[in-house]
């Protein structure tokens, strides 16, 4: 597994664009990926998801499509590799997503599908979402966002 490969979950820019808790995190992977220390990957209903919850919760349609313009900038970039998940990978999140049991519920299959992009791609996927973690981390390639450490810091 690679360290310097991530596939960001939707939660990761939504955690930047509504100043939350950890979003000094999320900047510091987006300036990573700006500086070209890191490579970030992320499927392509990433967009689906943040313009879905970006409708629902700003009322400002200009910075919907700011925010939007702004992720589309990072593709036209190569900061951004944005993948259409191709049969393998959705066989995998499938996999992922099967996973789990009645008592402690199972992964969703679009938290999957990051994360099987993660795994097929070597990478390590990032989010927010604990629950996701504690459900799937017999696969390896996930860590929390707030456990993410500044690239330019390590020796």
């Amino acid at each position: 597994m690679q360290n310097d490969r991530f596939v960001l979950d939707a939660n990761v820019f939504l955690e930047y664009i509504f100043d939350r808790e950890l979003q000094e995190n999320a900047k510091q992977i987006l300036q990573d990926a700006i500086l070209k220390k890191i490579q970030l990957l992320v499927p392509s209903l990433l967009l689906d998801e943040i313009t879905e919850v970006l409708s629902g919760n700003l009322d400002n349609l200009e910075a919907v499509k700011n925010h939007l313009k702004y992720i589309e900038k990072l593709a036209k970039q190569g900061v951004l590799q944005i993948i259409v998940p191709n049969t393998e990978v959705r066989m995998k999140a499938i996999e992922i997503a099967r996973t789990g049991n009645a008592k402690s519920g199972y992964p969703d299959l679009t938290d999957s599908l990051y994360h099987a992009l993660a795994i097929l791609n070597d990478a390590v996927f990032i989010t927010n979402d604990l629950k996701h973690i504690r459900k799937v981390k017999k696969f390896s390639h996930i860590k929390e966002l707030s456990k993410y450490e500044n690239i330019s810091e390590k020796p």
